[in-house]
């Protein structure tokens, strides 16, 4: 920085208001003056010369001198900082609100402030921001209680989230407006684990009007302990879920790992990377062939051949298109792949033929029969066959419970009507249990497939519905309706992962999940105008409220949020077979040259 640029830096005198002592009133005396760089966006980069004051009479709290200073530039700037709360802020909304790369912030604050901040300052003022957001709930938490009391209470949703080698995050979210209540890092969904967290739900907001969660045990059991008069119903999506994996793994997985031990997939990709050689060496315009299939002569077939051959092998691998995107057991792709695999191999047959007329033998076409013939096996054939009476009895509960494609679960919140729709809907489910148990008792084939649906629905029949609650007994509009899912939650999941990747330019979002944990859901509360208002007053308010955080309180957290951080987990390049392979050859090879004294 240039010397001119020093001395046009303002400078602003800043001291105590008050001159008298809080305990004997007596006059204060000057106990020094500090002079700090002060960088804002609001007042921009400035001398903050603050002058400090004392009591003669009562210096001494402890071994700390009790210190006067300025309120009004505590409202600007942390203690012991140089970058105002409007920087941090600003970092943290772009960071992860609007989920801008460090570099892209930089440039940034650069043009539109003439700041120019490192890129570690970003990360330390991002990581500040967390936790004095963490902090102001904290501190708010009387106002969010007040709000939902006066709205007639607030409906739990519990979940919890992990990836590849991360911590556990578990979250309590309030559905009605959405709100993060309460964050914390877990070891597993354990009761245990989830115990002290729905003890601090109840001791912040009380008891909520009901709790909607996944099926694990863990969190069953935590509820029942915590919250035993509460309403406990389960997620819809869930329960389809555990269904159907209950009815379809044991048969799916048996048809994808023939698949992938037969290497199927990886045949047909390398026979599809052998066709692109040979069209591109051709010159064929594939897109402008494969319309002139429709009409084309049977002697034409000795010329578009190859582009015939690579179309079946890219239909087939479009296998996972047929899915809906919400993963097993809602999408089948290795039983997609299995079908399709079959269609192709009839369509093979019959072009080998006509070829055949023409006196012609094309290689691809014979590589891709001897592949497809492999899947053409009579134990998955009979495995598949047993997979439709489950497949459909699955599609019939989704139906019931409206958990189709039109309303994918992980991006739509599932809600009622009305307490007729819920009535209709329970209705539906017990009369498919009693077609069921007739069908059980009358017909003793697929017995193991209606055992499952029927288990569940009797185990579960008390957790699934729940009547909408009447909060104004004249204004059926301020009822407060129990979704369906814990899809918001869902939702939120799957934003946070988005946008870290969008952040980083990566996949890792296990890496977040260490690095920032339980702060980072709370950030989402700030897209919300209610909840600005209701906890900050406005978004101009939110460096006051910021600045209201005690410093003790502040340095516990930021000691609690980097406790809980940790960064990427090292990986080894091979698999655990060959780590434990590796392991013992090099021990044999270090007991070769050992003396033998000491070991077995």
């Amino acid at each position: 920085m240039s010397l001119l640029a020093i001395e046009s830096k303002i400078q602003i005198n800043f001291r105590s208001p008050d001159g008298f002592c809080c305990i004997c009133n007596g006059v204060l005396h000057v106990l020094k003056t500090q002079k700090t760089t002060i960088i804002s966006l609001k007042y921009g980069v400035f001398y903050a010369v603050e002058t400090l004051l004392f009591c003669l009479e009562h210096k001494y709290e402890g071994n700390s001198i009790i210190k006067y200073d300025s309120p009004e530039l505590n409202q600007i700037v942390p203690p012991y900082a140089n970058f105002a709360y409007d920087v941090s802020i600003h970092i943290g909304f772009s960071r992860f609100l609007h989920h801008k790369q460090k570099s892209e912030i930089q440039h940034e604050l650069k043009i539109e402030y003439g700041i120019q901040i490192s890129d570690g300052e970003i990360t330390h003022l991002s990581d500040n921001f967390l936790i004095y957001c963490k902090c102001v709930q904290m501190m708010a938490s009387y106002k969010i209680k007040k709000v939902q009391d006066e709205r007639g209470g607030y409906i739990l949703h519990i979940d919890a989230t992990v990836e590849e080698e991360s911590d556990m995050v578990f979250v309590g979210m309030n559905s009605v407006n959405g709100w993060i209540l309460y964050t914390r890092k877990i070891e597993s969904e354990s009761h245990e684990e989830i115990i002290p967290a729905l003890n601090e739900i109840n001791r912040m907001y009380g008891e909520p009007l009901a709790i909607k969660r996944d099926m694990g045990k863990g969190m069953a059991l935590a509820v029942s302990k915590v919250f035993p008069n509460t309403p406990d119903k389960i997620c819809h999506y869930h329960f389809v879920r555990d269904i159907g994996k209950d009815i379809l793994s044991e048969r799916y997985d048996f048809i994808r790992n023939f698949l992938i031990n037969n290497k199927i997939k990886t045949s047909l990709k390398g026979l599809f990377y052998e066709l692109i050689t040979e069209i591109k060496e051709g010159n064929y315009d594939i897109n402008l062939t494969l319309d002139s299939i429709v009409n084309c002569k049977l002697s034409d077939l000795k010329n578009n051949k190859p582009v015939y051959v690579y179309a079946i092998i890219t239909w087939i691998l479009n296998y996972a298109k047929e899915g809906e995107g919400l993963g097993f057991p809602f999408d089948l792709p290795y039983v997609s792949l299995y079908e399709r695999c079959l269609k192709a191999l009839i369509i093979i047959d019959r072009l080998i033929l006509l070829l055949a007329e023409l006196k012609t033998v094309y290689k691809p076409f014979i590589q891709l029969k001897k592949i497809l013939l492999l899947v053409n096996n009579q134990e998955i054939k009979l495995t598949h066959e047993k997979m439709e009476y489950g497949r459909r009895l699955f599609s019939q509960l989704r139906e019931i419970l409206r958990i189709e494609v039109e309303s994918v679960p992980l991006s739509t919140v599932l809600e009622t009507n009305g307490d007729e729709e819920v009535f209709k809907m329970k209705n539906a489910l017990e009369d498919f249990k009693k077609e069921l148990s007739k069908e059980f008792l009358n017909d003793k084939s697929k017995i193991r497939d209606k055992k499952i649906v029927i288990d569940h629905l009797e185990k579960y029949k008390d957790k699934l519905f729940l009547t909408n609650f009447r909060i104004d007994p004249k204004d059926p509009s301020k009822d407060i309706i129990m979704e369906r899912t814990n899809n918001l939650e869902e939702r939120n999941f799957r934003r946070i992962k988005r946008n870290q990747r969008r952040i980083h330019g990566n996949r890792d979002v296990g890496h977040d999940l260490n690095f920032y944990g339980s702060y980072l859901p709370i950030v989402w509360n700030l897209a919300d105008d209610e909840y600005i208002k209701t906890v900050y007053g406005s978004m101009e308010n939110i460096p006051v409220m910021f600045s209201q955080v005690p410093y003790e309180m502040f340095k516990l957290e930021q000691e609690r949020f980097y406790a809980e951080r940790r960064g990427r987990i090292i990986k080894f390049k091979r698999d655990d077979s060959e780590i434990f392979k590796i392991i013992g050859e090099g021990l044999k090879n270090l007991e070769s040259q050992s003396n033998g004294l000491l070991t077995p």
